[in-house]
């Protein structure tokens, strides 16, 4: 069914009477002609109400500017249009009790335009910005999106030592841990060099690979710190510990061991696993793998890993892991934090067999392979036109 939107007085419009859109049923108004400057939009209907509008969650940059993966956007909205549907971005101190003023996505201009629709069926945290989800804002948005009884799903970031934390929990995961421990001391690092020879320090709210330091003890009881800036060379942990244990505790940080990863070609690599609830199970969405390249501290595209094919490693073993890892993954986070509709995973597998999950991403990045990003967006469709109904 087409619905038209008129931007200079902000209302919503039918060729027929008796209907309502948004989850709070604002009635269209009716128009048996459709002025040019109407933007039409092509929804489907669930009884007299029409939708889905799809709200996504984002927030404005240091220049008041909203942001967000504009490409994903912009590819859900692509798969809507073949049904119906209409994507919303919005900051959370546009959403009221009543309405969301945000933009739209017309792939037919291939232009983003200023909207304001009645409340979202459904709503897709992707705030990009941990300091946002700490804000009052964010807050006030999710107390409103509760009291509205709104689907909504990926709550927030996660904590990468609450992660571990949780994932010890399940009889089945904590088999595929890595030592994990918050970093508090220099005793704590000593502990770790002591018993592993060669670990990672992570910020425990990081993401892409930034700030992430290995450090290895040679014979000599010297150590090397190494991160993707480069290397430094210590003549004992007490002088690492003088230049980088303030930075370490003033925010968050774990200790990790490090693992021995398997090689391809020479290089590291490890698992990037996309899953996506559907139909009342977390399903596998695709497997990508990064690789190491011109440093090996981690295989991030932009600190130079490589992308690879998953063909070229596949076996039963490892499609078996991926399985059994979105399904505990899924069920476990959505336990604890609230629904996830989908996540990634970052994992690895060792020289002698045995799997490793490193950390579970909220807010999965776009995926370089095609085909993944593709299965990602029609998955995600059926799920916004699965929890709105539609």
């Amino acid at each position: 069914m087409m619905i038209y939107y008129d931007g200079n007085a902000k209302s919503w419009h039918s060729n027929h009477s008796g209907f309502t859109l948004g989850s709070n049923n604002q009635p269209l108004l009716p128009s048996f002609t459709t002025p040019l400057e109407f933007l039409p939009f092509k929804m489907m209907t669930r009884g007299n109400n029409i939708g889905p509008i799809v709200g996504i969650l984002t927030s404005y940059n240091s220049n008041n500017k909203l942001i967000g993966n504009r490409p994903l956007f912009e590819k859900l909205q692509r798969e809507l249009d073949e049904f119906g549907g209409m994507i919303v971005i919005f900051p959370p101190e546009q959403l009221t009790t009543t309405k969301v003023d945000g933009f739209t996505y017309i792939a037919s201009q291939d232009k983003w335009l200023p909207i304001t629709t009645p409340l979202p069926h459904v709503i897709y945290n992707r705030v990009p910005f941990r300091k946002t989800e700490e804000g009052y804002s964010f807050a006030a948005a999710i107390e409103l999106i509760k009291n509205n009884s709104l689907p909504f799903f990926n709550p927030h970031f996660i904590n990468k030592y609450e992660l571990s934390q949780l994932l010890k929990q399940d009889i089945m995961l904590q088999n595929y841990l890595p030592d994990t421990e918050l970093l508090h001391s220099e005793q704590t690092v000593t502990d770790f060099i002591t018993k592993y020879g060669s670990v990672y320090v992570k910020p425990a709210a990081g993401s892409k690979g930034k700030n992430i330091y290995r450090l290895s003890k040679k014979n000599d009881g010297s150590i090397l710190l190494q991160s993707i800036q480069g290397e430094q060379q210590f003549s004992s942990l007490h002088e690492v510990v003088n230049d980088y244990l303030s930075i370490w505790t003033t925010k968050e940080h774990i200790i990790q061991e490090e693992i021995n990863v398997d090689l391809f070609n020479g290089h590291r690599y490890d698992f990037r696993i996309l899953a996506t609830y559907l139909d009342g199970n977390y399903k596998l969405t695709g497997v990508g793998i990064r690789q190491s390249s011109r440093q090996d501290v981690t295989t991030h595209v932009p600190a130079g890993g490589k992308i690879i094919s998953y063909e070229h490693v596949q076996n039963k073993e490892h499609d078996r892991f991926f399985l059994l890892a979105v399904k505990h993954c899924g069920e476990l986070l959505t336990s604890r934090f609230g629904f996830f509709g989908e996540f990634s995973i970052d994992a690895c597998i060792d020289k002698s067999g045995n799997y490793y999950i490193f950390e579970v991403n909220s807010k999965p990045m776009l995926f370089d392979e095609p085909e993944i990003e593709t299965n990602r967006c029609r998955q995600l469709a059926k799920l916004f036109y699965e929890l709105s109904g539609f």
